[in-house]
């Protein structure tokens, strides 16, 4: 595992390992895969058709009548939701999947709608860190608060705004992730621990570390604050063995 402190540095791995994905002149498909809002991935000078996918109407609206930067968009649940088989050389999907009951069903799709040689991009806040602990036990009335408090963010819990209610499935870790990946015909390529607990605005930004190191300390390492969140970068095999 690689610790990145910066999500800039995060964005540019990941964009470099989407970069390798061009192997001639035709445009890359890429899925984003619970595509919200925003699409913060930087491609200047790589040809892409972006297709969103997300069971949010209200966030997806904003992305289609504000950014307008799809090519194609759906409505539809990551579960059940029907694309072309083989069809994507790039699966995105970032802070989704621990909202997810059922999440390996999604997680199945991703792999489905994977070109042979395709490239799954995943990104959680890790389940095993002192923030994925608290977000499991606190309830959501909470998690709202804290985004308004600690990021300032007048519009959190509003209608296509997160925060999202979590469930965090138990695929939804570094070990189910990746063990996932290699029982499904995918090889891991990068995984990234990203982010530190000097999060927030203002006093926020100098308790949270404070309250990591606590946490941790009571579990004596067993939930870790040395990052935030987790990046699972794997491959779908040209030929299943």
């Amino acid at each position: 595992m690689k610790l990145v402190r910066d999500y800039g540095d995060e964005m540019r791995i990941l964009e470099t390992h989407i970069r390798e994905q061009v192997h001639d002149d035709k445009p890359l498909q890429i899925l984003e895969a619970g595509c919200g809002r925003e699409w913060y991935v930087k491609l200047d000078g790589v040809k892409f058709e972006l297709t969103g996918l997300d069971i949010d109407e209200a966030a997806l609206e904003i992305r289609k009548s504000v950014k307008r930067d799809m090519n194609h968009s759906f409505l539809g649940d990551l579960r059940t939701a029907e694309l072309p088989p083989g069809y994507f050389d790039v699966v995105y999907n970032a802070y989704v999947l621990e909202h997810i009951k059922g999440a390996q069903a999604a997680l199945q799709n991703f792999v489905t709608w994977l070109k042979p040689g395709g490239l799954m991009i995943l990104r959680v806040p890790d389940r095993d860190s002192v923030q994925g602990l608290l977000a499991r036990i606190t309830p959501h009335w909470f998690h709202v608060f804290y985004y308004r408090w600690a990021w300032k963010m007048k519009d959190a819990g509003k209608p296509g705004f997160p925060p999202y209610p979590v469930v965090y499935d138990p695929v939804v870790s570094r070990r189910g992730l990746e063990s996932f990946c290699t029982s499904h015909g995918l090889d891991v390529v990068d995984v990234l621990g990203v982010g530190t607990f000097r999060r927030g605005y203002g006093l926020a930004g100098r308790i949270t570390p404070l309250v990591a190191a606590v946490v941790s300390a009571l579990t004596l390492g067993i939930v870790h604050a040395k990052f935030v969140d987790l990046t699972v970068i794997a491959r779908k095999r040209a030929q299943l063995v």
